[in-house]
């Protein structure tokens, strides 16, 4: 019995097994461990490189996210569909001015023409010109034919001709209410409310922008206005220049001038001219519209991506619609309205995803993974620093930046910002309304007081908190240590501490 019983009893549980702490870090925290780590002295070039690079892709990723580009991307295609003809009627009117009415017209069709020519015509081109094939699928299959190949092709042709002449229809629609628009009869209101829906979609694009480069303050409404009509009066003119520009260079003489100096330019060299166009465009747009200095290398990287891939989605886009109509012709037809209006979103897309890429490119040596928050303390240390350095350039005659301030402290610009915006409203500092943007003491450099800063940081209102409260003898004795403090150089403030290393990605 005991025998039994001590079989049947319960075993007792092995002891767990331990384990250290902390856990061993994966390879994926390592490798963001590697990305996100500063560049030692000794390392070469080629990592640093490769570490970059994938900073901006995680950067993009992130910050493609966190900015909702695909809900801005809707937004922005339904303003500007709201918005059409009124941009058009005022840019025909522009150039209506310069005798030159019918080149947006033009320059419509053109584009299309150019895209039919990249895509469905190629494709016919490239069916008709099998005849080997067909004739020995035709041998192999006595019921396939010649002629019901070239029937094919030709009913093909004819399907890619009615997509293409149905675009133009469109287009002409749309550019035949623009010319009916009637500025007389719109009278003061009507002109006004026409200039309000190009306002709109201009700043539209605008906030997006500045959303992207994080900046919180827009422009001025005066500087608006006058943006904003710059805007109106120069992109009529750029694709009537444009327009008369292509018209140049497909001329025989120009190009036989031109094979005849430089044999190896040919006519698939020229149609490079619309990209490079497109490119140029994008980073023109990258650079003026955000509220905020942008660097042409960035402006430039983000333009050359968004205008190619934008490229690739036109082709892409009449690939859509060609397969359509070549399934059911009636249902391509319908299909129209749905897919431009696919098109446009897609555009807006990639014309903001272009923006993010200039912004990763630009902020990437200063960006934080996670948005971290500082502690009150590393706070005020670093209100500290930022005031002594203003005041210590400012001895030299000097004007601060942000950006200066945040190569020298080696802080992000979130943090840097932040700071600015707290001490210029409190009145410790003030911007100056330059091209930079930089930032001087409010009051002469024996007013700084360091109790102010440590107030304004920590908070200096204690009403509603009783006398016994530990925090108020905590506020007393800070201001007792900051009273006698006078922040008039660099030497007065200890350097602070680097930046927390960035946490692991998250899956």
């Amino acid at each position: 019995m005991d025998e039994i019983r001590n079989d049947t009893s319960v075993p007792e549980e092995e002891p767990p097994i331990h384990q250290d702490y902390p856990p061993q870090p994966t390879r994926r925290e390592q490798l963001a461990k590697w990305i996100w780590a500063t560049p030692t002295a000794g390392e070469h070039k080629f990592l640093n490189f490769i570490r970059a690079v994938l900073r901006i892709h995680l950067i993009v990723y992130q910050e493609f996210l966190a900015d909702r580009i695909p809900l801005r991307a809707s937004a922005l295609t339904f303003t500007v569909i709201l918005s059409m003809v009124p941009v058009l009627a005022l840019g025909t009117a522009v150039l209506k001015g310069l005798g030159a009415g019918g080149q947006m017209r033009q320059a419509a069709h053109t584009f299309i023409e150019q895209l039919e020519l990249t895509t469905s015509q190629r494709e016919v081109i490239l069916l008709l010109e099998q005849p080997a094939e067909t004739a020995d699928q035709s041998a192999e299959n006595p019921e396939l034919t010649e002629p019901t190949s070239v029937e094919s092709a030709q009913d093909k042709k004819e399907l890619s001709a009615t997509l293409t002449t149905h675009l133009k229809i469109a287009v002409d629609m749309v550019f035949d209410y623009v010319d009916r628009t009637n500025f007389a009869a719109l009278g003061i209101f009507g002109i006004l409310a026409l200039l309000i829906a190009v306002f709109s979609v201009l700043y539209s694009i605008e906030q997006a922008m500045n959303a992207i480069w994080q900046t919180r303050s827009g422009r001025s409404h005066g500087r608006k206005l006058m943006d904003y009509l710059a805007l109106m009066l120069l992109l009529p003119i750029t694709i009537n220049l444009g327009v008369a520009t292509m018209a140049t260079l497909k001329s025989p003489a120009l190009l036989a001038w031109l094979q005849s100096k430089l044999p190896w330019i040919g006519p698939q060299h020229l149609n490079l001219i619309p990209i490079l166009a497109l490119v140029a465009t994008f980073t023109i747009l990258y650079s003026f519209l955000p509220n905020t200095k942008v660097k042409i290398s960035a402006a430039l990287t983000g333009g050359f991506f968004g205008g190619i891939i934008w490229i690739l989605s036109q082709a892409l886009y009449f690939k859509m619609q060609i397969g359509v109509a070549r399934y059911n012709a009636m249902y391509g037809s319908f299909a129209t309205f749905p897919l431009f209006l696919i098109w446009i979103y897609v555009g807006w897309m990639i014309f903001l995803g272009g923006a993010e890429i200039s912004f990763a490119v630009q902020i990437w040596p200063r960006y934080l993974w996670k948005k971290l928050t500082l502690t009150p303390i590393n706070r005020l240390g670093l209100a500290f620093e930022i005031v002594a350095h203003i005041a210590a350039d400012y001895q030299e005659n000097k004007i601060t930046t942000r950006d200066n301030l945040m190569r020298t402290l080696k802080q992000p610009d979130a943090y840097i910002k932040g700071v600015l915006t707290d001490l210029t409203r409190s009145g410790i500092l003030r911007q100056v309304k330059d091209q930079d943007k930089g930032y001087v003491p409010a009051a002469p450099l024996e007013n700084l007081s360091s109790v102010e800063i440590g107030e304004l940081i920590l908070g200096g209102n204690t009403s509603q908190l009783p006398n016994n409260n530990p925090a108020v003898d905590v506020l007393k004795a800070i201001r007792a240590t900051l009273t006698n403090k006078k922040i008039v150089s660099r030497q007065n403030i200890t350097q602070p501490d680097p930046s927390p290393e960035p946490p692991e990605l998250k899956d």
